[in-house]
């Protein structure tokens, strides 16, 4: 091994690794641990700081294993590695009861955790949560343990279901943004200090936290959506402390979603950006605008952004003349004007080819209610369209999303002339079910 140049300071040689790990060169990074001892740590703590559990690439479930025992071999060789991780990434698997290396790997993880997401993607749309209960012991215990870390700020958790609710109660208190997609708890009566009572009528259900002993994380960003009444923001008192939240991005339509959107609204007192997303369009935006003005975000709101699906397949085609293509909005919108303080405006469509022609038709309705009266503050205003494209009808021409970008474009004159204002359109086709996003692309 050789040793540093005399002539450059460490701070260079730092800004060096770095710049080497922004553009993704991982094999240089590896190299250099190996070739000079004096860079050695400080690759290795570059490299480490994001771990990426392996995942299954169907039809090549030995690469995982060999990565997954590599990964264990690093992790018992000195320095200790896993003291480097500040992020984990972990996708579990289908079978991941017949894999020990997993368990072990999360366990070697230390205090220094900052960020953890795990998550789980279905090879069924059918079922897309996995039950928590059917996880092998060993894993539940590492899991949590990773969730639990006492330095965690950033927590994702994505289609689970049945994960106790005591879970929740032993969260870091440093913990500051959270992202829960289609997450389910079940209430363990007695279990570590929690009970539970169950109400009848689909009311909140009371739990005790032992507040009093600690502190609750005060969370100054929430994604929580795919969710009704199975939740872990389902339960009262709340798990998290909203007084400081400034983003919130939730499912809106039905009687549920509502209830809890405005029960967040009126405990976040400092909230700057919120999101909605109408999930189905047997669902709308119906109460939205009132919830706002009820609970001053009249005042306190720079960054709305708008979601509204049409994925779900309805039994016929709908009369145009019955059926709102905005799912309610434009009302709402109508109810704002001139009482809000919105400088970013998104509304986001996640729909289909059909749906999308009819919704292009349609969008001077949109562009009548975008004026500089009804938002005085308003400084950039933004349609998205993800517009799947049906497997059988071969592949999108080349060009065909800026084509179809500029023909909603030209049907909102009025808005892309308003003075002061930066209008974008943007339509992305998708034409891989497999990796799609969650609805509304961006959070401000």
């Amino acid at each position: 091994m050789t040793g540093l140049s005399k002539s450059l300071p460490l701070e260079i040689w730092v800004i060096i690794v770095e710049m080497h790990r922004s553009k993704a060169h991982v094999s240089t990074l590896r190299a250099l641990s190996r070739c000079c001892r004096a860079l050695a740590c400080l690759c290795q703590r570059v490299l480490f700081r994001d771990l990426h559990i392996p995942r299954i690439f169907y039809g090549w479930t030995s690469r995982r294993d060999g990565a997954l025992a590599r990964l264990e071999d690093a992790f018992t060789q000195p320095p200790h590695l896993a003291t480097y991780v500040h992020k984990v990434r972990y996708r579990i698997e289908e079978k991941e009861e017949e894999n020990t290396m997993v368990p072990w790997i999360l366990n070697q993880l230390t205090d220094n955790l900052a960020d953890v997401h795990m998550e789980y993607v279905s090879q069924t749309p059918r079922t897309p949560h996995l039950d928590w209960v059917t996880l092998d012991v060993r894993l539940r215990s590492s899991i949590i343990r990773v969730v639990q870390s006492p330095r965690l700020r950033y927590l994702t958790l994505k289609w689970i279901k049945n994960i106790p609710l005591s879970v929740f109660g032993s969260l870091s208190s440093d913990l500051m943004t959270v992202k829960f997609q289609g997450v389910e708890v079940q209430i363990q009566p007695d279990y570590e200090g929690l009970e539970s009572t169950k109400n009848s009528g689909g009311t909140p259900r009371r739990v005790d936290l032992a507040q009093t002993k600690r502190r609750l994380p005060h969370i100054k960003n929430l994604h929580y959506f795919y969710h009704d009444t199975g939740g872990v923001l389902a339960s009262r008192p709340f798990v998290f402390d909203f007084e400081h939240l400034q983003f919130l991005r939730i499912s809106w339509g039905n009687e549920h979603q509502c209830a809890l959107g405005k029960e967040l609204m009126k405990a976040a007192s400092k909230l700057e950006r919120l999101a909605c997303v109408v999930e189905s369009p047997h669902k709308s935006t119906s109460g939205l605008a009132k919830a706002m003005l009820d609970y001053g975000l009249d005042v306190s709101l720079t960054a709305l952004t708008i979601g509204l699906a049409h994925k779900t397949a309805l039994p016929t085609i709908p009369d145009p003349d019955e059926y709102d293509l905005f799912l309610g909005l434009i009302k709402e919108l109508e109810l704002l004007a001139g009482k809000n303080t919105v400088k970013k405006l998104l509304v986001h469509f996640d729909t289909t080819k059909g749906t999308h022609d009819r919704l292009t038709d349609s969008l001077g309705r949109l562009d009548g209610d975008i004026t500089r009266e009804a938002f005085p503050h308003l400084e950039r205003f933004d349609l998205e369209f993800w517009v799947d494209w049906e497997p059988f009808a071969g592949y999108a021409a080349p060009g065909l999303q800026d084509v179809w970008a500029e023909r909603n474009r030209a049907q909102c004159r009025a808005v892309a002339a308003m003075p002061g204002l930066r209008f974008g359109c943007q339509v992305v086709i998708i034409d891989d079910l497999s990796s799609l996003l969650p609805l509304v692309g961006r959070s401000s």
